[in-house]
């Protein structure tokens, strides 16, 4: 028979790690997206976390493996999303659409470091090799939206556009509005960035 303190004592203690591993995720997170990569120290995210130095090489064996959690790590929820809309696809309704883009606009209000962090990447691609993890992502989320303009347009909800200058555009729109505005808790601002984002789509509001 199986003692039962002995399980609880081993989830305690996954949940420990799991916690430990969060902990200086978003240290990191936090550093690199307002010093950068350079910057950064193993040292200062340490301290940040709360944690001692070599507790951080217990979960990431280099800053560049934390570095490359930072960046790709988030882009798994924003696949999620587009995996679980796109098993919907067929049936989007116009009602469904708005609802999406005002998702996409609390998201990447909501993700402000990791933004920054993706943004660091890209101003630099030569250095990082997370780059072509970026643009992999950024041609799915182009395409995903590109398949909605098409959708949108064959059952009439949506104007006749150009899916392909949609896509890249509402892309180049939500990562911009991110980074331009700091101020995501204010409501009449949001609401506004949400009503442009619906005019890309050619929705009149």
């Amino acid at each position: 028979m199986i003692d039962q303190s002995i399980m609880r004592g081993g989830i305690m203690a996954r949940a420990r790690s799991s916690k430990k591993r969060e902990d200086i995720f978003q240290a990191g997170l936090k550093l690199f997206s307002q010093h950068g990569y350079s910057k950064t120290t193993i040292k200062d995210v340490a301290e940040e976390a709360g944690v001692s130095f070599g507790t951080v090489f217990t979960y990431f064996e280099t800053k560049d493996q934390l570095f490359h959690a930072c960046v790709t790590e988030p882009l798994v929820e924003f696949r999620e999303h587009i995996m679980e809309i796109r098993n919907r696809l067929e049936t989007l309704t116009l009602q469904q659409l708005k609802q999406i883009i005002d998702q996409h606009v609390d998201m990447f209000f909501e993700k402000e470091r990791e933004i920054r962090v993706i943004q660091y990447v890209i101003g630099q691609p030569e250095r990082f090799q997370e780059m072509e993890e970026l643009d992999s992502f950024a041609n799915e989320f182009t395409q995903f939206i590109q398949d909605i303009v098409v959708i949108g347009m064959k059952k009439g909800f949506l104007p006749n556009s150009n899916p392909e200058e949609v896509g890249h555009g509402y892309l180049a729109f939500l990562m911009g509005a991110r980074l331009t505005y700091t101020d995501h808790k204010n409501v009449q601002l949001t609401n506004g960035f949400k009503n442009q984002a619906l005019r890309l789509f050619g929705i009149g509001v």
